[in-house]
């Protein structure tokens, strides 16, 4: 029933489980952590790597849209150095067919410049050149508005020349003549699946005075650009906008995005701060977080990648289930590892549990345990050994302690018969005394009894100040019937102190040594005051004398035990006052001490008053 009470209390394999769960804990921790840096590792080192292929793919992109420019202004630059072309514009004609045949020279000459180039580039466009008013030429040739040219039979596909009496009016033909050779860059009214290139273009063998051959116009589709760039989707999800200069999208493989102002939408905006210089940041945008990557391009456009963390997170997909399925083994087989070395760790712990949980009492103790091996397990169960050794042979020493107090108890009780004995003689004594009127003899046998009951209690016992104080007072009855009238005592005590407890027999031994190394060694007669009053903090009972005095110095460093013979016969009396006080105190502040001053030898005992020891301490030491 013992052993399962305690048990109970103390599970067998509770160490077992704790070191368990300590290592799997940290095991799993240690694993998890571990793995999840990898695997942020990997993550930062994939989304780097997708960001420099997809910085590459870009760059060429980039170049194939640039190329679309270049190849713009070399047809236009072809178109109008060509000789051919300033002649027929030069020269005046008023044969119909010659007029004819020129303007379809100058027709096959456009198509030639323009067609070279930009079929390398795109696959559809379309391209006008409006003639300046002021050729002869011009007047042979229609006048249009740009709008009106998607009308026409053939389309915007058609390659056509126009005279530039209408289109002069427009804002886009201003617009360009302004910019004088560089391009213009629009869109017609409110299409926007369309984007022109206007340039004015001129020629030196022009013989008018601004060398103006008139404004040619290219209109590409915004899918061509779509072809240029479609290659840039580095990922699946990836989402391409190619923005104008005016940051609206101009193409985009995402259709809702194709027309949006990336400016207007607080989701997107973030891109344009890399517009000049080009850089990547991290957006949401619709819910979805996304890496976007800028790169400028000609014109003011900009071309910008949106790359969705998922993408890079599922090809990560692998990496992580590699990651997991390490994790997932490491954790097994660190329990495992874990259950082997807590079993290990724990089986010679809860073994030494067993044998000290088994040991109820004396019947026991007598207990030995082989140590394991040359560990700190190891000093356990050999200290434990060592242990029950010595508790073993102390309890042999306690039964024969025991033993001898008995028999000590007994002699003590056969040795208080004869105190009580002499007390009965001496009241017989006092009783005749009485009766014969003998009173000396009546004061002295009556202190003497007195002072026989007093020491018959237990020597140990604290008492009231007040019956020390009676025992000092038949102490000096006896004396006085011996000396006389050699001294006096006289008695301070204040009132309070009267039920002070302290030790027994502390006291009367200096009064006995005031009456013999004090008053005894003078002429005339002899004071002796018994003083006690307390600060609060301590209690302190003075002995004063008129006599001689003697060496303090020395009394002190007896006491101390810093002298060891003391050739007086109150050596033994003050040491055992002293060693008592502090024995019974603890305390080496409270005890005995002699001073000699102003011809006044003064015994001076101290003890604790009605304080705690801390407090006591922390008030004498201020």
């Amino acid at each position: 029933m013992f052993k399962n009470k305690s048990m109970s209390f103390i599970p067998k394999a509770s160490i077992k489980i704790k070191i368990a769960v300590l290592f799997i804990v940290l095991i799993t921790l240690s694993a998890l952590l571990s793995n999840g840096i990898l695997y942020f590792v990997f993550m930062n080192i994939m989304r780097e790597q997708l960001l420099e292929d997809q910085q590459n793919i870009m760059l060429q992109s980039r170049s194939n849209v640039q190329n679309v420019e270049n190849s713009i202004d070399q047809a236009t630059y072809y178109f109008s150095t060509d000789k051919t072309i300033a002649d027929i514009l030069n020269k005046a004609t008023f044969d119909d067919i010659e007029s004819y045949r020129d303007l379809n020279t100058i027709n096959q000459q456009f198509i030639k410049y323009l067609d070279v180039p930009l079929s390398n580039v795109v696959s559809t466009y379309s391209a006008t050149f409006f003639v300046k008013n002021t050729f002869p030429v011009a007047a042979e040739l229609p006048t249009i508005q740009l709008e009106q040219l998607s009308k026409l039979p053939g389309g915007t596909g058609s390659n056509r020349f126009f005279n530039s009496d209408e289109a002069e009016n427009e804002e886009w033909f201003k617009r360009t003549v302004e910019l004088s050779g560089t391009l213009n860059i629009f869109y017609a009214n409110d299409d926007r699946d369309r984007v022109y290139f206007a340039k004015q273009v001129r020629n030196p063998l022009i013989l008018n005075t601004t060398n103006e051959m008139g404004v040619i116009v290219i209109a590409i589709d915004t899918s061509e650009f779509g072809k240029q760039i479609e290659a840039s989707r580095l990922t699946q999800g990836t989402q391409l906008l190619l923005a104008d200069q005016n940051n609206q999208v101009l193409y985009s493989n995402n259709p809702t995005l194709k027309g949006m102002d990336i400016s207007s939408t607080p989701d997107l905006a973030p891109v344009l701060q890399y517009t000049d210089i080009g850089g990547t940041s991290d957006l949401k945008y619709n819910q979805t977080r996304y890496i976007a990557d800028t790169y400028p391009l000609k014109w003011g456009w900009n071309l910008i990648a949106l790359i969705p963390y998922s993408d890079i997170t599922d090809r990560l997909s692998i990496i992580f289930d590699i990651i997991v399925g390490i994790t997932v083994a490491v954790i097994v087989a660190g329990i495992s590892f874990t259950l082997l070395l807590s079993n290990s760790i724990a089986r010679p712990v809860i073994k030494l549990a067993n044998v000290m949980r088994n040991i109820k009492d004396g019947s026991t103790m007598d207990v030995f345990i082989e140590p394991p091996e040359q560990d700190e397990v190891g000093v356990l169960y050999r200290q434990f050994n060592n242990l029950m050794k010595r508790i073993n042979g102390l309890v042999d020493d306690v039964i024969e302690s025991g033993e001898r107090e008995r028999q000590a108890e007994m002699k003590a009780l056969q040795a208080q018969i004869n105190p009580h004995f002499i007390y009965n003689t001496l009241d017989s004594i006092n009783w005749m005394a009485l009766s014969k009127n003998e009173d000396d003899i009546v004061t002295m046998v009556s202190s003497l009894a007195h002072i026989l009951r007093y020491s018959i209690k237990q020597p140990n016992e604290q008492v009231p100040l007040r019956q020390e104080i009676e025992h000092v007072q038949n102490y000096v009855n006896i004396q006085s019937l011996r000396y006389g009238d050699n001294f006096q005592v006289s008695y301070d005590i204040e009132p309070e102190l009267y039920d002070y407890l302290l030790p027994k027999f502390i006291i009367q031994p200096l009064i006995e040594n005031a009456i013999l190394h004090g008053t005894e060694q003078i002429t005339g007669q002899g004071k002796i005051v018994l003083r006690a009053y307390t600060d609060g903090i301590v209690v302190r009972i003075i002995v004063e004398d008129n006599g001689p005095g003697t060496d303090t110095a020395l009394l002190n460093d007896y006491l101390d035990r810093e002298q060891e013979v003391l050739h007086s016969s109150d050596g033994i009396g003050i040491s055992n006052i002293h060693q008592r006080i502090k024995l019974h105190y603890e305390d080496n502040m409270f005890g005995l001490r002699f001073y000699y001053t102003d011809n006044v030898m003064k015994s001076v005992i101290t003890v604790p008053y009605k304080v705690s020891k801390k407090t006591l301490t922390e008030k004498i030491s201020t």
